[in-house]
């Protein structure tokens, strides 16, 4: 089984298996962050859209939500 370790302090970093993957910039970074600092809780998808477009989701952004 694998184990990664995020770190949000600073720089937001993924390690696991030896090494540290990259993070691709934009929308991923910050649904990765979004998800990591709600551990162990339902995020609803309207959270994570108001979270991922600030100001004012797409019509399309619960099947993004759902895909990114």
């Amino acid at each position: 089984m694998s184990r990664f370790e995020f770190g949000l302090l600073g720089p937001l970093e993924v390690r696991g298996c030896g090494t540290i993957p990259p993070i691709p910039r934009g929308k991923e970074r910050v649904l990765l962050a979004a998800l990591l600092l709600s551990a162990n809780r339902v995020v609803s998808a309207d959270a994570l859209a108001e979270i991922l477009w600030p100001h004012g989701p797409p019509p399309s952004a619960a099947r993004l939500c759902r895909t990114t």
